[in-house]
């Protein structure tokens, strides 16, 4: 009888406690109430996000087309379709009342299928046959805008997707911007054809400005700048005439706001202009600069310059080699400005071959570091770049430990590099401003290329459209700059929010080390081959016989010693690449073993301090009836 309380009392626990895990799950599952400890608060909302939708002054409803319902659906696409919805709630949650979420499985032949293709949601093919829809609608009055497709490969720039596409339905007014430059940023009045028609060379860049501001094209020979720019993005100025100086000097002088990329060799402009370029006897023009300008703003930037970072080098192909290319340079966050709105949220960014630009000395004005470089960088000619192999050009930077600064914020009341007045050339318009009424900045980067689509996005084709994705923070960089300037910081903070992904910075490091290790090995054995073939030549040259192409004694000694030093130094490298990989691998078979351990050990741990507390309990309890 005892035997049977005792197991009905067990099961009658056991029951309670399934009743109450699966009430526990129910009610959270309801309630959108969650931590978020990563890093950067990446599944949080932002607080650009909270300032955007504390300004909707109306309803609106997003409404989240999902074929939920489809057997056959893809793992990831589940997954991230739980974090879509999650991501909803918080700006639901956020709006207080202005916001509503829809949820629709738009199943086959239905009125809920008609209207996802009807708003523009782009329905995907799965193996089977079946139609995949996963895409947004915003509506906002009358207005409606839709995201076509959700794709994974966007997570970390999901929250941005939103807030953009709210931004754009919401503001009332766009900022103007102007886009002047001598390569085709803003697109060819003469467009390539192609298989299917037309094709868009403008820059990824450009199309990223237009979604929040009204982006027009100034010529690059303009005699007046439109006065109702707020910014003008001037990139590779290359030879403007006096007048169009002149234009933008004024430009600045009655309060726009000035973006210059400045560039001492562009391979963007080379591989864009490369029939232009060849003219026999002459080095090909792809250097840019606004020196007249710049010098009576206080910065000093060379046009001859190229400027590198051994400790930033970037992996790239050399001739079917891979090398790391110190010219290539991927900036993480410890160089980029913390303190300032451009760069304070940007991660990475990958400076392609460019220059430097620092403050002149006695200069009253502010000058700003926003990218900078670390110790490890050097300097290269620009001009001897062009014809030097990548290889030899890396083996040539020296470090010298100096400051340099990749692009830069120039704060002051400025002058007028046009002290005697308008050049020839120029007629009319408005009188002649010799200085600023008040502060104002002019952002200066020391590169074109940064922002060329093969060095900043990715592009794959979905249907008829062209998705892309960002690879790094160099269109962000350009946005958040005429953000700042254009009064707008709302998107700042959240276009530039931290990574999902995660770097292992660990293995970069280790990577990074070999990397250098082998590096110098290599380079000496280059030397040694250098020094052999002098000592042959000259060897050679005090031969007094008369077949100066038979060696010698000495001469195969050399050899055979030579020989023995480069299987050494093979040796030695195939080494430094085991280690390599012995470290790594060890890495991860420690973390392998932390994420593996953790968590038991973690229960175990509770388990025993709740078992430890509960019979302590008891024992005392015991003693005091005891008693």
């Amino acid at each position: 009888m005892n035997r049977f309380k005792q197991f009905t009392s067990t099961a009658s626990g056991v029951v309670v406690l399934i009743l109450a895990i699966v009430s526990l799950n129910f009610i959270a599952s309801k309630i959108n109430f969650r931590f978020d400890l990563t890093q950067d608060k990446v599944f949080s909302l932002s607080d650009g996000t909270r300032s955007l939708i504390g300004k909707l002054d109306r309803d609106v409803t997003i409404k989240l087309f999902f074929s939920r319902s489809l057997k056959e659906l893809p793992v990831p696409v589940k997954t991230y379709a739980t974090r879509v919805e999650e991501i909803l709630q918080e700006y639901k949650a956020a709006s207080k009342g202005r916001i509503s979420i829809e949820v629709i499985d738009p199943k086959p032949d239905t009125d809920d299928e008609e209207w996802a293709q009807k708003y523009g949601i782009t329905g995907v093919r799965l193996p089977k046959g079946d139609q995949m829809f996963f895409g947004l609608v915003f509506l906002i009055g009358t207005q409606e805008m839709a995201i076509p497709y959700l794709d994974p490969r966007r997570e970390e720039f999901l929250e941005y997707d939103i807030a953009e596409a709210l931004m754009s339905k919401v503001k009332k007014d766009s900022v103007a911007v102007g886009v002047m430059s001598s390569l085709t940023v803003i697109g060819s009045p003469s467009p390539v054809m192609g298989p299917q028609g037309p094709i868009d060379e403008t820059w990824a860049v450009v199309n990223d400005l237009r979604r929040n501001f009204q982006v027009s094209k100034v010529e690059a020979d303009a005699k007046e700048i439109p006065s109702s720019l707020k910014v003008l993005i001037v990139l590779h100025p290359k030879e403007l005439p006096e007048p169009t100086l002149y234009a933008i000097d004024q430009f600045v002088m009655n309060g726009g706001k000035l973006i210059v990329g400045v560039d001492p060799m562009s391979r963007t402009d080379l591989q864009l202009n490369a029939n232009a370029q060849k003219v026999p006897g002459q080095t090909p023009k792809i250097g840019s600069d606004l020196e007249k300008l710049l010098a009576a703003w206080d910065v000093e930037y060379d046009k001859n310059v190229l400027v590198g970072d051994q400790s930033l080098a970037t992996q790239i192909n050399a001739g079917g080699q891979m090398i790391r290319y110190p010219f290539f340079m991927t900036i993480n966050e410890s160089l980029l400005s913390r303190q300032s709105v451009i760069t304070g949220k940007l991660k990475s960014m990958l400076i392609a071959e460019g220059g430097t630009v620092s403050h002149k000395a006695g200069a009253t004005s502010k000058f700003e570091p926003l990218i900078q470089l670390s110790k490890d960088s050097g300097t290269a000619s620009a001009a001897s770049a062009l014809y030097t192999n990548p290889i030899d050009l890396s083996r040539s930077l020296k470090p010298d430990g100096k400051d340099r600064y990749l692009a830069a914020a120039v704060t002051g009341r400025f002058k007028s590099a046009f002290s005697a007045g308008a050049p020839s050339g120029v007629f009319g318009g408005a009188k002649h401003k010799p200085e600023a009424d008040a502060d104002n900045t002019v952002v200066v980067i020391a590169d074109v290329d940064l922002f060329y689509d093969q060095n900043a996005v990715d592009k794959f084709r979905f249907g008829p459209q062209i998705m892309i994705r960002p690879r790094n923070d160099n269109l962000n960089f350009l946005v958040n700059a005429v953000d700042y300037l254009g009064g707008s910081e709302d998107l700042i903070a959240i276009r530039s929010k931290g990574r999902i992904a995660r770097p292992f910075t660990r293995v970069a490091e280790i990577q990074k080390e070999a990397q250098k290790r082998w590096q110098a090995e290599e380079e000496a054995l280059t030397q040694q081959i250098n020094d052999l073939q002098r000592k042959l030549n000259e060897m050679q040259a005090q031969r007094t016989d008369g077949n100066r192409f038979a060696l010698n004694a000495q001469q195969q000694a050399e050899i055979s010693k030579f020989r023995e030093d480069e299987r050494r130094v093979k040796k030695q490298r195939r080494e430094v690449r085991k280690n390599l990989r012995d470290d790594i691998e060890q890495l991860g078979r420690r973390l392998i073993a932390v994420n593996m351990l953790f968590v038991p050990i973690a229960a175990t741990g509770l388990g025993v301090s709740v078992f430890y507390r509960r019979s302590r309990r008891y024992h005392l309890t015991k003693k005091g009836d005891r008693k």
